[in-house]
């Protein structure tokens, strides 16, 4: 059975979403969707914003490529806080996101590399550093992926593609996976075995 990355790094963003919000934001957030067809009693239900998200996502206000609702619910209830904000934003930034943002699953102009880069999350491992060192990403974008995710080596990885999304190849990837020596993982991707 085929691992969607895209899904765990959608829920991935949503519950960091959920360390950030305060009781009072969460309070506000449930005011501003009284409007949205969640009733009194499911309303109290509501204890985190996980519960919010849930609800939210069962009206069809919130889905992994529509966060429209979610930015206006966040911007509005959390006066413009930029670390909030900035949570969806490199989400809908990240080269997970951005591939399936379009139906066919490609941006015009840029390859899908969700197979890849959910192959490469997976198989990395202690490399992953030297190998996004050579795609190009600063030691300063390095650190604060490992900053934002201390101990999910995963989600480190997954944040360092979004540092590099915008026109990221498959042959880019080759030729780091080649650079850092990382034969192996370069003739599974070049034969499409993963």
């Amino acid at each position: 059975m085929a691992v969607d990355h895209h899904g765990f790094a959608y829920r991935d963003m949503l519950i960091s979403l959920d360390k950030l919000i305060s009781p009072q934001e969460l309070s506000a957030m449930k005011f501003y969707c009284k409007d949205a067809g969640i009733g009194e009693k499911n309303m109290k239900g509501i204890q985190t914003s996980l519960d919010l998200w849930g609800k939210l996502e069962e009206r069809k206000l919130l889905a992994r490529d529509d966060f429209r609702f979610l930015k206006k619910l966040l911007s509005t209830c959390t006066d413009n806080r930029r670390d909030v904000i900035d949570v969806v934003e490199q989400f809908e930034s990240s080269p997970l996101h951005s591939n399936v943002a379009n139906q066919n699953g490609s941006i015009a102009g840029q390859e899908d590399l969700r197979k890849e880069i959910g192959f490469l999350m997976d198989n990395l491992g202690r490399d992953w550093k030297f190998f996004m060192r050579a795609l190009g990403v600063t030691e300063a974008k390095l650190e604060m992926c490992i900053d934002s995710h201390p101990r999910n080596v995963k989600e480190q990885i997954h944040m360092a593609f979004s540092e590099c999304s915008s026109g990221l190849k498959k042959t880019n990837i080759l030729k780091a996976l080649k650079d850092v020596s990382r034969n192996d993982l370069h003739h599974k991707i070049s034969n499409g075995m993963y």
